[in-house]
């Protein structure tokens, strides 16, 4: 159809209004006719991110189930006992999906299993080739996964309990945050590299369109048919630029400028000038003390990665399977592995056989320490990624937050901490029972690919009733990596034993 002379005259005023603009800013003459046709192109779609977030240990499900109302699996609650593991992020539940019903399909009932839980291979042996789901993602995408580590394996190598991110072969992650800001964003002395990225002049300079001038071409354009008003559409979309405008602030907008990140500069001075032995014993970034910090850092960096757009795939392993940190700086005295994670439950006096199948069969004081050290990683997370990427508009996507962009996967080894569960069942201990999951939750709305705000629950078995029950019921987690990788876009990839994508949280 031929282009309606109105249009092609109002298109030509922008895209000369900005050419101009461009050249007045010092812009090339090329990057000046590029802003100028990117100007009136359609537009493009939110940038999508994924973040995997391994908690070592699993949990006391009495801490951890959360409450459905009813029948309704998106009237829930996640902050049940004061030392409720999922607690911090019940102010975010509308970005939250916590999955139950799913299982590491034939691993032993064991931490070791860490070797295979995010890529479904069922070997539990370190030397089989398996590629473990973020980097599944990354290489459907084309990009190079960050794999971030705090004291993540002992100071003398890498061993199996260690090895939780794989590409092919298992993958060592930079404990340093230091080192990997520096690497991302620049060092850290340097200063910006005085260049124009076309796209974030692009919006200073649709910006930069006033009022009136808009409202003159909205008025020229009056009458056109729906096939011919593409421009009042893409002027539509300037103004709301403009009213927002004022919150999209914050001076990272594009990122052309490395951001602040305090907390990487505390682990920079305190690392400094360390003495490191042969077998890493000396080595700040493995010694338990320094622990706590190495993690906000690492957290910190991950939050400026991901809305600077500088990492698209990304992984956090805060400790390694079976290490022993004595968490009193958490408020849980005692070494999480031995002692906090294997603390024994106990079940209620006032639970009897034909109680319901319920967490509050469950004495909630036998295992609040041990709760209380992992509501501590769901705090860190929280204060330090979900809080900030829940209020910060994207500066890649305007009218967003970065939350609504990205995906969070928070994870761990193992279920039940004590009882080293890689299934979801009922617990007995005595004549009640309590369903125990593994932990495995998603938040955010990865560019509205993801539906959530609910819990997705499958059955369970009772393995007193029938030995085999929670292996012949459970979903494979699998299949979450699978909706994982349709949601960020990663098409034609596979993993082992999946059933099918979790259609109730696949969005558009």
């Amino acid at each position: 159809m031929p282009t309606n002379p109105r249009v092609l005259r109002a298109s030509r005023r922008v895209e000369r209004r900005i050419f101009l603009k461009a050249i007045a800013l010092g812009l090339s003459l090329p990057a000046a006719a590029r802003l100028a046709r990117v100007a009136l192109a359609g537009p493009t779609a939110a940038p999508k991110r994924f973040f995997v977030f391994f908690m070592p240990h699993g949990v006391a499900p009495e801490h951890y189930n959360p409450q459905v109302s009813a029948s309704d699996s998106t009237s829930f609650a996640l902050d049940m006992t004061n030392v409720s593991i999922l607690g911090p992020l019940e102010p975010y539940k509308a970005y939250v999906n916590v999955y139950s019903g799913f299982q590491y399909v034939g691993a032993a009932q064991t931490h070791a299993g860490i070797v295979n839980c995010l890529s479904g291979i069922t070997a539990v042996d370190t030397t089989t080739s398996r590629t473990s789901v973020e980097h599944v993602i990354a290489k459907a995408l084309g990009v190079q996964p960050l794999i971030l580590g705090a004291c993540s394996h002992q100071p003398y190598g890498l061993d199996n309990n260690g090895m939780l991110f794989w590409d092919g072969t298992p993958v060592d992650p930079q404990k340093n945050p230091a080192a990997a800001a520096d690497a991302l964003f620049g060092g850290a002395s340097a200063a910006p590299a005085p260049t124009v990225d076309p796209n974030v002049q692009l919006r200073k300079d649709l910006l930069a369109l006033t009022a009136s001038e808009i409202q003159t071409l909205q008025t020229e354009l009056t009458g056109l048919t729906s096939e011919q008003t593409k421009l009042q559409t893409h002027l539509a979309s300037i103004q709301s630029l403009q009213s927002g405008a004022s919150s999209m602030g914050s001076g990272q907008a594009g990122c052309t400028a490395r951001p602040s990140m305090p907390t990487v500069e505390m682990v920079r001075a305190a690392s400094a000038g360390q003495v490191i032995n042969s077998s890493g014993g000396n080595d700040y970034f493995y010694q338990a003390t320094n622990f706590p910090l190495l993690l906000q850092a690492q957290l910190e960096l991950v939050t400026q990665a991901i809305i600077c757009n500088a990492a698209q795939v990304i992984g956090l392993m805060p400790m390694y399977a079976t290490s022993d940190f004595d968490f009193t700086f958490a408020g849980a005295p005692g070494s999480h592995h031995s002692t906090l994670s294997h603390t024994t439950p106990s079940e209620l006096p006032t639970a009897q056989y034909n109680s319901p199948n319920s967490i509050s069969n469950y004495d909630p004081n036998a295992r609040a320490a041990f709760a209380t050290a992992q509501r501590w990683f769901t705090q860190q997370l929280v204060t330090k990624v979900v809080s900030i990427l829940a209020t910060t508009d994207d500066p890649a996507a305007p009218g967003t937050k970065v939350l609504d962009n990205t995906l969070i996967y928070w994870m761990s080894e193992i279920g039940d901490g004590a009882e080293h569960t890689r299934v979801s069942e009922l617990e007995r201990l005595g004549p009640a029972a309590m369903p125990s999951f593994l932990p495995l939750v998603t938040i955010g709305k990865c560019g509205g690919a993801i539906k959530s705000g609910q819990v997705v629950q499958y059955a369970i078995g009772d393995p007193n009733v029938t030995a085999s029950a929670p292996t012949t019921v459970n979903r494979p987690a699998t299949d979450l990596y699978l909706t994982f990788a349709q949601a960020m876009g990663a098409t034609g990839v596979t993993f082992p034993g999946t059933t099918g994508p979790v259609t109730e949280v696949l969005g558009t």
